[in-house]
């Protein structure tokens, strides 16, 4: 079953994507038919130093394969990679939005 991470600025789907994926309020995660399963507060993103690889080590406990956020760093990205995530880019618009064109595989893909 894939687990889809949504980097969020609110905690339901009306929220915009995040503008950083670190720095995000909440992450919201959704099944692969883009049904909400829960909300988390980032902790991570409080943190001065390293907080994408421990909101990167929460999403991966909570069993999250694909992550939808606006963009990610070299850290980030190398992480994603050995923990077999996926990333594609969610700029500009909401969470539902992010979950609907996911799910029409219109959302390019950030990470190779």
């Amino acid at each position: 079953m894939i687990r889809i991470g949504v980097a969020a600025s609110g905690k339901d789907e009306t929220s915009a994507v995040a503008d950083r994926f670190a720095r995000a309020l909440f992450f919201i995660i959704a099944d692969e038919e883009g049904n909400v399963i829960e909300t988390i507060e980032n902790e991570a993103g409080a943190e001065q130093h390293g907080a994408a690889s421990r909101a990167l080590m929460t999403l991966s406990r909570k069993k999250v394969s694909v992550l939808l956020v606006p963009r990610m760093g070299p850290n980030a990205l190398g992480f994603i990679g050995q923990a077999n995530m996926d990333a594609f880019c969610a700029e500009g618009l909401t969470v539902r939005e992010a979950l609907d064109k996911y799910k029409s595989s219109s959302l390019e893909k950030i990470n190779k």
